[in-house]
């Protein structure tokens, strides 16, 4: 038995069994797509259930969750118009393949074609790139407006990027606008702007 840490702390388990030409139960869970290869050939999504003597020739490819995802992606330091550097915090939600009659291809392309590294480097790049683009047109005293506007223009520009990947983006939210403390303390001052958006 081997073991080694994950990235976020939690211990991941591996464990070899002696040499066999089968495996002795093999239980498939619910509420994940899971693709199954036969001596390294694609066989498609495998129903959930137990098998029972699962030959060691198959294995499970991958195994995408059915649930939402939520991504968290900070934006920091993104000067407006008028060169004021704002923070905010962005959280997308998301799931793996588009309908019943579509999730294997989609899920196919998702794993084949793109990968789960690929996909937080660009959900992080997109989200960055748009903010910024969309900041540079508009004034500080304007960011509070932003909210709507912003989450609809990248909306649609995610579900144009990642929908030929079989990436589905069901929701865009700003959880936090944060302004610069300095600029924070004087609008308290001066007015009844609220800062903490």
């Amino acid at each position: 038995m081997v073991s080694e840490p994950h990235s976020q702390g939690v211990p991941i388990m591996v464990i070899i069994n002696d040499p066999s030409c089968c495996y002795y139960k093999v239980n498939i869970p619910n509420g994940m797509h899971i693709l199954e290869q036969n001596c390294g050939v694609d066989q498609g999504i495998m129903a959930p259930g137990f098998r029972c003597c699962y030959c060691n020739y198959k294995r499970i490819a991958v195994m995408v969750t059915k649930n939402t995802i939520r991504f968290k992606c900070p934006v920091t330091h993104v000067p407006t118009k008028d060169n004021v550097r704002v923070s905010i915090d962005i959280g997308i939600n998301f799931h793996i393949g588009r309908s019943d009659e579509t999730q294997e291809e989609d899920v196919k392309k998702f794993f084949y074609n793109f990968g789960p590294n690929r996909l937080e480097e660009l959900l992080q790049e997109e989200c960055d790139e748009e903010i910024r683009d969309f900041l540079k047109k508009i004034k500080v005293s304007r960011v509070r407006d932003i909210k709507t506007e912003l989450t609809t223009a990248m909306m649609v520009q995610l579900q144009q990027k990642f929908s030929p990947y079989g990436v589905v983006i069901e929701q865009v939210n700003i959880m936090n606008v944060i302004l610069p403390i300095d600029l924070r303390h004087a609008l308290m001052q001066t007015t009844t702007f609220d800062v903490w958006l």
